[in-house]
């Protein structure tokens, strides 16, 4: 062995120990609450059992041929299930990831964190991957129950399409979230911002209603937020809508989305990380 590759070697072991360790971290610290279990798993559901029976009071069932015709899903029940459950990780993101930075100022651990010799980056990929963990146990969770008492029908086959349609999404808005970790390092508090980019996604993405059913304007909107085409590609695929190459299309659209994001987020968290050291308010509270 070469003393490159013996250098290479504990520099891989140390990376993955960091992100490791963020892992077990977070985690530890969820399990610590299990209250948040209950929450991410069961509300989400109450929040959109108003727009069931919004449904059978407007349009007298579960069936409405006119959703039908615009998303080719007839039944109000797996439409919103999907708005609901993929809403969700925009939740946890933006509130998990996001307010990370926040989080380790209330805790008294964010000098440290900061002042440690390990590239910043590890740590914040440890911390998207303990969000990624947490939020797929939600959505499991959630995807149980609207199966067993929603009518939520997935097959085996489109099991591998959903989860690699979770995981583009998850990358852009992980994106987004380390910008608003940026934003945390200098501003302190990201929880408006958060806040109001959950009212976006809310409203121009189709969580709970057809995109098309929105303005000219609000249309383009809903073209920059990757929980769009998200619903698309997943929406087509339990509609049994097999239109492949319309699905693959809205992945690619998901993927450039996600490159341009991460790379912006990086971008602006190590510009921030730099601007607030040198600035000396890193440690104003």
């Amino acid at each position: 062995m070469t003393s490159e590759e013996g250098a290479l070697k504990p520099l891989t072991g140390s990376n993955f120990f960091v992100v490791w360790s963020e892992i077990v971290k977070n985690i530890k610290i969820l399990l610590a609450y299990p209250v948040i279990f209950v929450f991410w798993t069961i509300f989400p559901i109450f929040w959109f059992l108003p727009f069931i029976f919004q449904g059978k009071a407007f349009v007298g069932g579960l069936q409405s041929p006119s959703l039908g015709n615009v998303t080719g899903i007839s039944d109000i029940i797996p439409f919103l299930v999907v708005g609901a459950i993929l809403n969700s990780y925009v939740l946890t993101a933006l509130w998990g990831l996001g307010e990370s930075m926040r989080r380790e100022a209330y805790q008294g651990t964010l000098d440290y964190l900061l002042a440690s010799p390990c590239n910043k980056a590890l740590i914040l990929i440890g911390k998207a991957l303990s969000e990624s963990i947490s939020s797929t146990m939600f959505a499991i969770t959630q995807m149980v129950v609207c199966v067993l008492f929603f009518g939520l029908e997935i097959t085996v086959g489109a099991i591998m399409p959903i989860i690699f349609i979770i995981i583009l999404l998850i990358m852009g808005l992980y994106g987004m979230a380390l910008m608003l970790a940026a934003l945390s390092l200098r501003y302190k508090q990201s929880h408006d911002i958060a806040h109001g980019l959950d009212y976006v996604f809310y409203i121009f993405s189709g969580v709970r209603y057809p995109v098309q059913s929105l303005p000219f304007w609000g249309q383009l909107i809903s073209k920059f937020l990757p929980l769009t085409y998200a619903l698309f590609a997943f929406r087509s695929i339990i509609s049994m809508q097999l239109n492949v190459f319309w699905i693959y299309q809205q992945m690619l659209y998901l993927l450039i989305m996600d490159v341009v994001l991460i790379f912006l987020g990086f971008y602006l968290f190590n510009w921030m990380e730099k601007k607030t050291k040198k600035s000396g308010v890193i440690s104003h509270f």
